[in-house]
């Protein structure tokens, strides 16, 4: 109950993230004006990368330095609350790039202090032994998250309902913050420090990036994989729309998706909980096989229900690698530098994206 709880703050911060790159930020830029799907890709690659640096900032902080009632949890309730605030600052300056470009990078900073606080608590909370299972769930949660964000949204937006997709959006976000946060009050103590005898609240935080090689090379790779399918997300929409010529392509978007994710949500479960019993790598190496075998086939069948199948099998294998990966990354992290450690891993997933 604690693993599955602790992890629900990624089913709203992912809730967010999947409905504006895939939904929200292509009809906001076709509806405003002078804007281009170029657009698009500007718009994210902005928004993502300062998301990244904000995440390794935030868990670099949170390693360090504790306020209120403990090391991460304040960071990651108040990150949410300032994300939740930023949807509808969002809703209300969307009629220009700048405008549209400005709500999508106060979000991504609201959410990757949540995130950059978060991703450590494996490493702080969780038995090595259990980690596999903690991150598998972590996965189902945050594919639940993309399921939700693509249900929801697409079905509010594909009946007009455009304002009340944030509204619903801001609410979800908070509201799983809030569950994490109790969830782990009482494990997620304020650090102490332990320097030359005496105590410390803090440590400086100018400090080398220098990570272990081995950590190093696990982060490589996983930005090689996550670079291979994160266009898949941002312009998905525009392959309905122009390559399908779909007469309603948010709609195909949410069923295909749909599809998609419950495949990703029952590798990352079972195959999460399966690398704690027979190691990470192998699973990882199987995992990049078939989402690269899906990937090069999809030009080959230029119909709806060929996409659909190959992207189960994407799917399938991005909801393994994302779990497992992310529980190796824990387990290489050193315990007084997780959220610099996760935060660097971080940037493998969201960095890839940008």
């Amino acid at each position: 109950k604690f693993i599955t709880l602790m992890n629900t703050v990624h089913m709203g911060t992912n809730y967010a993230w999947i409905a504006f790159e895939t939904l929200i930020i292509p009809t906001q830029i076709e509806i405003s004006a002078n804007s281009n799907t170029l657009s698009v890709g500007i718009i994210a690659a902005i928004g993502i990368s300062i998301g990244v640096l904000v995440s390794l900032f935030s868990g670099t902080v949170s390693d360090h330095f504790s306020f209120l009632w403990g090391r991460r949890g304040p960071y990651i309730l108040f990150g949410s609350a300032f994300a939740s605030i930023s949807i509808i600052i969002d809703l209300l300056i969307q009629n220009s790039f700048i405008g549209i470009l400005a709500g999508y990078i106060l979000i991504q900073t609201g959410t990757n202090v949540s995130s950059g606080a978060y991703q450590p608590l494996f490493r702080d909370l969780i038995k090595e032994d259990q980690r596999g299972f903690a991150t598998g769930i972590n996965g189902v949660f945050t594919l639940l998250g993309n399921a939700f964000g693509l249900g929801i949204s697409g079905y509010l937006i594909s009946i007009k309902f455009y304002e009340l997709s944030f509204i619903v959006m801001a609410v979800v976000l908070f509201a799983t913050a809030v569950v994490t946060t109790l969830t782990i009050r009482h494990d997620d103590m304020p650090q102490i420090f332990i320097k030359h005898g005496t105590r410390s609240r803090g440590q400086p935080i100018i400090e080398s990036l220098r990570i272990d090689g081995k950590f190093a090379s696990l982060v490589i790779a996983s930005f090689t994989f996550f670079l291979g399918l994160s266009g898949l997300s941002f312009f998905e929409m525009y392959y309905f729309k122009y390559v399908l010529l779909a007469q309603n392509p948010a709609y195909l978007v949410t069923i295909s998706g749909i599809f998609v994710l419950l495949f990703s949500a029952a590798g990352t479960a079972v195959f999460g909980i399966l690398s704690d019993k027979v190691g990470r790598l192998k699973i990882l190496f199987f995992s990049s096989l078939i989402s690269g075998i899906g990937m090069a086939m999809i030009p080959l069948y230029l119909n709806l229900i060929y996409f659909i199948f190959l992207g189960t099998i994407i799917g399938l294998g991005y909801g393994i690698f994302f779990s497992v990966s992310k529980a190796l990354a824990s387990d290489m992290s050193p315990i007084d530098r997780a959220g610099k450690y996760m935060a660097i891993y971080n940037i493998s997933v969201g960095g890839s994206a940008a």
